[in-house]
């Protein structure tokens, strides 16, 4: 990479990425790659590299028994002055790993979900098992996990004792990020805790990179898609890009046309407002096994992942495996994923997705989530179907190659030479995840 990764000035809907406006995609295994070493990691990345990805998340759990913390012990209990070497060393070889692939890394400071239930009992941050006094962190009541989650709420709490060892655990982190090029940041993974916890944060970030002279990108992942959204519009100074991951689920998400719909909505609404940014969706959930009822199943993760693609985000990327035969909240880096992620890449060969414009208009007959449009008219159209059907294109009038991409193969069928005038009929041969690209012959 030969400049640090940050917004396109040609097309800030897209990450300017080598020099060029890139497409970012990926799907891993784990949300916290940093704690894998050696040729596990090595090997999971360079996967990913071989399918055409380059984009990871990396949040800063350790809430798995594999993980290691990143404070030292004495005597059994954690003391958040001493630092653990193994932590901030596996962090430094997983940057840099990445950075040697030309993957972007999005680093995530704070995930609630490290924090719950038994996590939180054994968690170097619990008073009880640290060098803080034991009422730093009360808990706060309530009948939801988050009510009671006070290690939230440090900023509208006034609470200094531990906000301070907060920040202390941001600015090693930063130490560590903020020479590597290839590094986006999230502030926290569904957020909740409201809008001062997340400008801290993200202030501070903006801060640190200011005073080490070099300028990053920074956003954070609301529970509720929409607030994302609002978030950066009513902060454009702070949140350089959106991430929309929450909308790629059931839960709090949607599916079908309405999928499509809200985040052209979305689109246009940031436009208006503050110009075009790019929408990241670190997490498109659907789980092999059927899914669950939050995530959804595999087939729809598919169908997410290329709405997101057609419909103009910059960034996307398959949401964790599950251990084999546990209910699924994504398909992470499976063969099927990294197939999708080939077969993007396989478009990219003869169309720049980055200068396409979604173009629904352009379908003269299609059906509620029947097909998919993104154009430069005259130049180059894609149109996904996500499971069959046939629909009529509206064209400029010119000549054109037409091929069909099977996408759960990553193979190419059909390829002609047509001149049928401003409209042709498209009829793919596959009965799902197939996809039109048709170019301009002159």
């Amino acid at each position: 990479m030969t400049e640090r990764v940050r917004r396109s000035s040609e097309n800030p809907w897209y990450w300017l990425y080598d020099d060029t406006p890139t497409l970012l995609l990926g799907g891993t295994d784990k949300d916290n790659l940093f704690q894998w070493t050696g040729d596990r990691l090595h090997d999971h990345l360079d996967q990913l590299v071989e399918a055409g990805g380059n984009f990871v998340r990396n949040t800063l759990s350790d809430r798995k028994e594999e993980d290691v913390s990143p404070f030292g012990r004495d005597d059994g209990t954690y003391d958040l002055q001493k630092w653990n070497d193994t932590y901030w060393n596996r962090l430094s070889e997983f940057l840099d790993t990445a950075a040697k692939r030309d993957i972007v890394v999005k680093l995530t400071l704070w995930d609630q979900h490290d924090f719950v239930g038994d996590r939180w009992d054994n968690h170097a941050w619990n008073p009880v098992n640290n060098t803080l006094p034991e009422d730093a962190l009360p808990a706060t009541g309530g009948d939801h996990w988050q009510d009671r989650i006070a290690f939230f709420r440090t900023i509208e709490e006034d609470n200094d004792t531990v906000l301070a060892h907060q920040e202390r655990f941001v600015d090693e982190v930063l130490s560590h990020s903020l020479d590597y090029e290839n590094v986006i940041y999230n502030v926290t993974n569904e957020g909740w805790a409201g809008i001062k916890w997340e400008l801290h944060w993200a202030d501070h970030v903006l801060d640190r990179a200011e005073e080490r002279g070099v300028s990053v990108e920074i956003a954070n992942m609301n529970m509720t898609p929409e607030d994302s959204v609002r978030k950066v519009i009513d902060h454009p100074e702070t949140f350089s890009y959106v991430e929309l991951s929450q909308h790629n689920q059931h839960f709090a998400g949607a599916s079908g046309q309405d999928h499509w719909d809200t985040l052209q909505t979305w689109r246009g609404d940031v436009r208006d407002a503050i110009g075009p940014r790019p929408f990241n969706n670190v997490k498109i959930y659907g789980g092999f096994n059927g899914g669950n009822d939050a995530a959804g199943d595999a087939e729809q993760a598919v169908q997410w992942f290329w709405r997101n693609v057609i419909g103009g985000c910059a960034a996307c990327r398959f949401h964790r495996q599950v251990a084999e035969g546990d209910e699924g909240w994504g398909i992470g880096a499976s063969e099927r994923a990294l197939t999708h992620v080939r077969s993007v890449r396989m478009i990219e060969e003869t169309v720049d997705l980055c200068s396409l414009t979604p173009r629904q208009d352009l379908l003269v007959d299609a059906a509620a989530n029947e097909a998919y449009c993104a154009a430069a008219p005259g130049e180059s159209y894609i149109v996904y179907f996500p499971t069959g059907g046939d629909v009529t294109l509206r064209l400029e009038d010119e000549s054109y190659r037409l091929r069909y991409l099977n996408a759960e193969t990553a193979t190419w069928a059909n390829d002609e030479i047509t001149d049928t005038g401003t409209e042709i009929l498209l009829d793919p041969p596959e009965q799902r995840n197939s996809v039109a690209v048709l170019t301009a012959e002159s």
